[in-house]
């Protein structure tokens, strides 16, 4: 697939971790303080959003907001990152909004052991091994509710790894509604990706803050189901592998974290994906082990539904660029919305 509008990075965002980090802190804060009225959204109309507790995979429950537009063309669901919830993962509301305007249904939700999912079951998250089969609940349960019976699945950062499992789930399940999906900067290899994270000083910080929340998440868990958290393990929780350590691979039947790891990377699916996707990569994304590249490039070759867009510059989530008379400066984002709106009209 071609798509007509090429990356340019603004002068000052070239370098991958000072867009990262200028892109969370500046469109994070702002979404905090403005929510749906931030600037950058004031020419999209606001959505009616409807809450709706949805049945995952074996009844999970989780919990979302949703809404579908008189004749939508199509259905999409959003799937944000490692931690955060729908309140605060501005890069999915903001897509939301984007493909709400362009007569999309939408779906955000808290995925398990985020936001107010968390607050209905102990369920911890599995990065995608039972999330996949979610999505297709979530599909399943939207086209019940009247949203159109043509699905695309987007996600960010450990969420697009959770919607390329939706893919392999998709056709596992014989699913009748998902047909494509794309993600900007997805999780492809995390035990790789955390190792070279920690190798240097502003990895090593990025890792304790990403700790922390889930530190927090822990707490919580221990506080509302506390018969669901093994003795001493929240104390133990002072980094990511320990909390997939302490929380996770018990639940799920993993040995160990780096089999965990090796099962549900995201890397290990895609010669295997049967339906249409994109990747949005970037290759100074300071998140994920550079030594990636050369291998998804690898990948993405030898799979005809895959279409690799990889850029030298555009950070983590973020991929934004000088604004255009054409588009604004979302880059990555419009492009995911471009690709699914792209094989829908061509399905």
């Amino acid at each position: 697939m071609q798509f007509a509008i090429p990356y340019r990075p603004t002068w000052y965002l070239r370098n991958g971790l000072v867009q990262t980090l200028f892109t969370t802190y500046t469109y994070s804060q702002m979404w905090q303080r403005r929510r749906e009225r931030s600037p950058w959204l004031q020419k999209l109309p606001l959505i009616p959003w409807q809450e709706h507790c949805f049945a995952g995979f074996q009844d999970v429950p989780l919990w979302g907001l949703w809404s579908c537009p008189p004749h939508a063309v199509g259905t999409m669901i959003l799937t944000y990152g490692i931690t955060g919830d729908i309140e605060t993962a501005w890069y999915a509301r903001t897509l939301a909004r984007k493909a709400y305007a362009r007569n999309w249904a939408v779906l955000v939700y808290d995925w398990r052991s985020h936001g107010k999912s968390a607050e209905l079951s102990p369920v911890p998250s599995s990065d995608g091994w039972c999330e996949g089969f979610d999505l297709v609940r979530l599909a399943e349960q939207l086209v019940k509710l009247g949203c159109p019976p043509r699905v695309a699945l987007t996600g960010f950062s450990l969420g697009g790894q959770i919607t390329l499992w939706g893919l392999k789930a998709a056709r596992e399940e014989k699913s009748q509604y998902i047909r494509t999906a794309a993600v900007l900067s997805p999780n492809l290899e995390s035990d790789r990706s955390l190792t070279r994270l920690l190798e240097y000083p502003i990895g090593r910080i990025i890792e304790r803050v990403l700790a922390k929340e889930l530190y927090r998440a822990a707490k919580l868990r221990g506080d509302r189901f506390p018969e669901s958290v093994k003795r001493g393990a929240i104390e133990r929780v002072d980094s990511i592998r320990a909390f997939d350590r302490e929380m996770v691979i018990d639940y799920y039947g993993f040995k160990t974290v780096k089999d965990y790891y090796k099962q549900t990377s995201g890397l290990y699916l895609l010669e295997r994906l049967e339906l249409p996707h994109l990747l949005v990569y970037a290759a100074d994304d300071p998140l994920f082990d550079a030594t990636l590249v050369p291998e998804i490039q690898r990948l993405a070759s030898q799979n005809p539904n895959t279409h690799l867009l990889l850029t030298p510059q555009g950070g983590h989530v973020s991929h934004i660029a000088s604004p255009t008379t054409r588009e604004d400066e979302f880059w990555g984002l419009n492009r995911l919305l471009e690709f699914c709106e792209a094989i829908l009209t061509d399905n």
